[in-house]
């Protein structure tokens, strides 16, 4: 199932570096991950790891953003599509929520869901998948 959601996220979500300013950081030469609160840096550690060792790193390098409110953490992905992105096609849309329940039951384990949004390289939201 993985090996069929990277072309997906390498081609149609591709993730692309940004500047600095949405929190703290954690670098790593294939992904960097934002997270707001210091108290999300473990969930921001495994969620790299996690990242890698499923073989989402891409050709570029690419920033992931980690925020929370209440109810849910916000898994934060940037797409390269300049023009904004509307409607996801079913096939993706079916295999971003399979990553987002793997990501609920292997990273973020109850305490809270996740949900993946995409966004624009400054990390504003364009569409949570969830809506």
């Amino acid at each position: 199932m993985f090996d069929r959601l990277l072309p997906i996220l390498t081609v149609a979500f591709i993730l692309v570096s940004c500047t600095k300013g949405f929190g703290n950081k954690l670098t790593d030469p294939d992904v960097d991950i934002y997270f707001e609160f210091k108290e999300d840096e473990q969930i921001a550690t495994e969620l790299g790891r996690y990242w890698k060792s499923n073989g989402f790193t891409g050709n570029q390098h690419q920033s992931i953003r980690l925020t929370k409110d209440d109810e849910y953490f916000y898994v934060q992905l940037i797409t390269k599509d300049k023009s904004g992105v509307t409607q996801i096609p079913f096939n993706e849309l079916k295999l971003l929520m399979s990553l987002q329940q793997n990501l609920d039951s292997a990273i973020f384990k109850g305490e809270k869901g996740c949900q993946i949004v995409i966004c624009d390289d400054r990390f504003n939201p364009l569409v949570n998948i969830n809506h």
